[in-house]
């Protein structure tokens, strides 16, 4: 019996051992991907012929955290850096004249930006966005795939191919390319018809994948018909999309630099809120009535605030960090001497509502702050227009 034990235990630990030393491969950090500074292109053109291999540009910033992220965390692990190393001649552009005239040659906005090209510099395909070692492997094997890497999705869509399994796809390949005027518009154009093809499963996964329109008449067919749409669908799905779609926007309505009201979609977000009996309803009012009348009327602003207060409908942590929040947007954004007293009364109750001195510290110079403001509003003003 000792004896069986003793074996067991043998075996386990050679199991475990096993299983860490895997573990440990994959995400080893011994090598990395050998990625030069800025050369200029035409020496990276005849790097890579010379070699016989692909190219990789890495487009980013010395301040972008993301981009930072991806040199330290994933073109370090050996997995990524062997791979890549093997097939591409791979160059980090982060600064200079010779980035900027690649940005503009290749339409590259925002970081990180990552290109796969051929030997004569003609993409292949291209990525963005914050990526793990697991998802930009996945990418770089896609990348290389020249029947569905970016370019080839992208070539078969011009030419036509409109079925949904594509379709789905292509809009992939565009999302990950952070495409997203493209993406948009290749979801409205899929969509086109009557609005009941929606409860196609092919045209569902579409439409629930990647349609961000909240005022779209698609999602408000859904959200008209949502009983229909859990039998269909599931109501955890179906409810995931509305509920992160209401709270993303309302969320930007109320904290974002342009005044709501100026947006035709507002109005029909509101009023699609104010009238169901949605659960979640009430909570994102608490956003959108308050943002229907920012940077137009302050004092409205508060009065509403005020209001869902008496409601009692934000509780506990969340409503005292809602206050925080709209003690911030006064301060960055008002200067009506007459409204600004709300959130100065707001930071003395956010005083007596937290006891940690910090706290109590950071809100008495919010108020010091609100209160010279109140007094000479023009001072130190800022011109959120400016912002837009």
């Amino acid at each position: 019996m000792n004896n069986h034990l003793f074996r067991t235990s043998q075996l386990i630990g050679v199991v475990l051992f096993l299983t860490w030393s895997m573990s440990d491969m994959t995400y080893a950090q011994n090598r990395r991907v050998d990625l030069k500074e800025n050369l200029a292109f035409d020496d990276v053109l005849k790097m890579a012929k010379e070699k016989n291999k692909l190219i990789f540009l890495d487009f980013g910033s010395i301040t972008c955290k993301p981009c930072l992220y991806i040199k330290k965390e994933v073109l370090t692990l050996d997995s990524v850096a062997d791979f890549i190393n093997e097939r591409f001649v791979s160059v980090d552009y982060n600064v200079g004249k010779e980035k900027d005239r690649l940005r503009k040659l290749y339409k590259v906005e925002g970081e990180p930006v990552l290109l796969i090209m051929d030997q004569n510099g003609v993409l292949m395909h291209r990525m963005a966005g914050k990526v793990d070692g697991q998802q930009l492997m996945q990418r770089f094997k896609q990348g290389l795939d020249p029947k569905n890497n970016f370019v080839a999705l992208s070539k078969s869509y011009a030419e036509g191919n409109r079925e949904a399994k594509f379709v789905l796809k292509y809009l992939e390949a565009l999302h990950n390319a952070s495409e997203t005027e493209k993406m948009n518009q290749v979801v409205s154009k899929f969509l086109e018809g009557p609005v009941e093809r929606i409860k196609d499963p092919d045209v569902w996964k579409v439409f629930h994948r990647f349609n961000q329109d909240l005022a779209s008449r698609e999602m408000m067919y859904m959200f008209d018909n949502r009983l229909e749409f859990y039998k269909l669908f599931g109501q955890s799905m179906v409810d995931g999309k509305i509920n992160k779609l209401y709270s993303e926007k309302s969320i930007f309505y109320l904290y974002g630099h342009k005044p709501p009201i100026d947006d035709p979609k507002f109005s029909i977000i509101l009023n699609y809120a104010r009238k169901t009996d949605y659960p979640k309803a009430s909570e994102w009012l608490c956003y959108l009535v308050p943002a229907e009348h920012k940077y137009k009327d302050w004092t409205k602003v508060g009065q509403e605030v005020d209001q869902i207060y008496s409601f009692n409908i934000l509780k506990g942590r969340a409503g005292s960090s809602f206050k925080d929040m709209m003690v911030t947007q006064f301060i960055m954004y008002c200067n009506d001497g007459k409204a600004l007293q709300y959130p100065i009364r707001w930071c003395d109750e956010l005083i007596a509502e937290r006891p940690v001195e910090s706290e109590q510290k950071r809100l008495r110079e919010h108020k010091k702050s609100l209160q010279e403001r109140a007094l000479n509003p023009e001072k130190d003003k800022l011109n959120w227009t400016d912002m837009n």
